[in-house]
């Protein structure tokens, strides 16, 4: 289920990035309910909703098995202000918002700079560099990157973490 969430966020930035109406003089929290709008009637038995509170904080978007509550995706939403933000947003999400049972995970970009590849390639050198890091574990496009990390209180535990990286310049 975890891939298939992936490529629906995928999906629907990219089918975003080409309506600049959707995503023009928008915040993140309503770039946010685009996601969970698609996602809360896609799956059977989810629930998905919009800041909402786990563990510490709240998170942006959280999709739950509806049964018994559990956490099946937790994504944070950020719009790209450099290097040092995004690797406190990596922070943010790892530290106030997964609890151990937390294991599928992403960060959604919205990179409003014209010098879109730089950025990308920025990420992908960068986030190596976050204490977190365990590995890289390829990419599902152009502009989505998978990677393992491990939760700050345990170095043992895997989660695994997508940076999804969508190009709204208009």
């Amino acid at each position: 289920m975890y891939n298939d969430i992936l490529k629906v966020v995928y999906d629907l930035g990219k089918g975003m990035e080409r309506k600049p109406a959707l995503y023009q003089d928008k915040d993140e929290e309503q770039l946010r309910d685009h996601f969970v709008m698609f996602l809360e009637t896609r799956y059977e038995a989810t629930t998905a909703t919009g800041e909402t509170f786990n563990r510490g904080g709240k998170t942006d978007i959280i999709l739950k098995y509806a049964e018994d509550g559990s956490n099946l995706f937790v994504a944070e939403c950020k719009f790209w202000h450099g290097s040092s933000e995004f690797l406190k947003a990596i922070s943010q999400l790892f530290d106030r918002y997964l609890t151990w049972r937390d294991s599928k995970t992403a960060l959604i970009l919205f990179v409003t700079n014209k010098d879109f590849s730089n950025i990308l390639n920025t990420i992908r050198n960068d986030i190596k560099k976050h204490p977190y890091y365990v590995k890289e574990n390829g990419t599902r496009g152009e502009s989505s990157f998978s990677y393992s990390f491990h939760l700050p209180q345990d170095k043992d535990k895997e989660v695994l973490f997508e940076v999804i990286i969508f190009h709204f310049d208009k």
